[in-house]
């Protein structure tokens, strides 16, 4: 499966524990707060705002695959204070815990367009917003 690629060099953090090592009662236990996630779905270049697309917000744990979120978009392209576990947002203020929230996988999909998958970072309190960009099949040009 093929993430974006992060633009933020953390090599300076110690690498966060993967989820798919963890038992999803761990993975609750060390995300006991809430952070909230909000879609955008666009198509044609983020121009158009992209109405019923399907979202899954999951993640696998070693135990086990949760399905935290499952829905469409709004005729505006948006899903709005999605809510997920995340950690208490002090543990991100400390350096030795820098820039770890929760992880989420992410995949978008409407009949029209090629399928879409994102990874996503979570903190307490905070709403993250994920722009979701939708592609036609033949769109195949990397500048699409």
């Amino acid at each position: 499966m093929d993430y974006p690629s992060s633009t933020v060099n953390r090599s300076a953090y110690p690498a966060p524990t993967p989820p798919e090592a963890l038992s999803y009662q761990d993975f609750l236990l060390q995300n006991p707060m809430e952070g909230f996630l909000k879609i955008q779905a666009s198509r044609a270049q983020r121009a158009l705002p992209t109405s019923d697309v399907e979202i899954f917000i999951l993640q696998q744990f070693y135990d086990q695959r949760v399905l935290f979120f499952r829905g469409k978009t709004d005729s505006d392209g948006l899903i709005e204070s999605i809510i997920l576990p995340a950690p208490p947002r002090l543990d991100s203020l400390q350096s030795e815990d820098a820039g770890q929230g929760a992880r989420y996988l992410v995949y978008a999909s409407h009949p029209e367009f090629l399928p879409a998958s994102y990874e996503v970072e979570i903190y307490e309190g905070i709403t993250s917003i994920l722009p979701v960009v939708l592609r036609l099949p033949q769109e195949n040009e990397p500048w699409q």
